[in-house]
């Protein structure tokens, strides 16, 4: 395969809100400017359910996703292409994770129970090269020459497998506790984000294809053949995702966020 010389790719995107009888919006957040090769992807993380009954059509995980986005965004465009691409991410969530814990000093720890929060992705194209920052749920598959690479963790999941802890028990255990060996990062304005991060770069090449996606379409991407998910768009990936949602293979539905990249 050859790198890239000059880079040419198009960029897919859709988004779908949960299948489950809640009162709450779309949590995921998503930003894509080709253009300008950055690629932004939020997971809310909301854990007092009550908060949806007193304002159903609000969710303070949405807000913290919407700051976040537009706090790291500006900090990237401000300082590319002069700097380094792998410490202008860095510094864009050190930035946007400030924005975060000035929302969240509205309230106490008591009265938000739990702080609201968001995991994900952000991604900078720069060089024929992809820089990125990943925390918690959110899942990247990097298809090339048919075999499929996932990286990004479901931490939550090792965190149930190996602890036995409740889901409640391990967001509050886990989230941004640098000491603990299944430590979960969560953009929550902690100043333990950081140590947390996965931050790395990968080399593009010719036909490579690029998916990010919100873990509630995490299986499919995972265990569907590569050669499908090349084909499909991002809106026939979540439509075919529902199918591991339904009983006999599951009964729990996300929020499904997916951005396709497809590089030539």
């Amino acid at each position: 395969m050859k790198l890239l010389e000059k880079l040419t790719y198009k960029s897919e995107y859709f988004s779908a809100i949960h299948g489950r009888e809640l009162k709450k919006p779309n949590e995921d957040r998503f930003l894509v400017d080709e253009e300008n090769g950055i690629f932004i992807l939020l997971d809310g993380v909301t854990r007092v359910h009550n908060e949806y009954e007193n304002y159903p059509y609000q969710s303070s995980a949405s807000d913290i996703s919407d700051i976040f986005i537009d706090e790291a965004y500006n900090f990237i465009m401000n300082n590319m292409p002069d700097n380094d691409p792998a410490t202008v991410l860095r510094r864009a969530v050190t930035e946007a994770n400030k924005k975060v814990r000035e929302y969240r000093q509205q309230k106490s720890e008591n009265e938000w129970g739990f702080y609201p929060a968001a995991v994900g992705f952000i991604g900078i194209i720069h060089d024929s090269t992809l820089y990125y920052a990943n925390v918690g749920d959110c899942i990247v598959a990097l298809i090339r020459r048919g075999a499929k690479i996932l990286f990004g963790r479901e931490w939550t999941v090792e965190a149930v497998d190996k602890k036995q802890v409740t889901k409640s028990e391990r967001y509050q255990i886990y989230c941004n506790h640098p000491e603990n060996h299944l430590s979960y990062t969560v953009f929550n304005g902690d100043d333990n984000v950081a140590d947390g991060l996965e931050c790395s770069f990968i080399d593009l090449h010719a036909d490579d294809t690029v998916i990010i996606a919100t873990d509630g379409i995490g299986d499919y991407i995972k265990y569907e053949k590569s050669i499908d998910l090349i084909k499909q768009t991002p809106m026939q990936m979540i439509l075919s995702s529902n199918e591991y949602d339904t009983a006999p293979y599951a009964k729990y539905a996300d929020d499904k966020t997916l951005i396709k990249l497809t590089f030539q």
